[in-house]
């Protein structure tokens, strides 16, 4: 989060891309620091996947990525 934070004090577009089990913690982050972050959700576990399961999750969410990034 404090890089998200340090990016928009830039004028840089981010995304934080966070599991869903870190949602208070990125919520209380974000609210300490003032930052309306751009958040993309993914489910938890990521350690334990699959390579092709990692491709296949980038696949879904890169669209995302991006159009956040597009809107910062």
């Amino acid at each position: 989060m404090h890089d998200l934070n340090d990016l928009d004090r830039r004028g840089l577009p981010g995304v934080n891309i966070v599991t869903e089990p870190f949602r208070d913690g990125a919520a209380v982050q974000s609210d300490a620091l003032g930052l309306e972050p751009a958040i993309v959700w993914l489910p938890h576990p990521i350690q334990n996947r699959s390579t092709e399961e990692l491709h296949r999750l980038a696949d879904d969410t890169v669209e995302r990525i991006l159009s956040l990034l597009k809107a910062g």
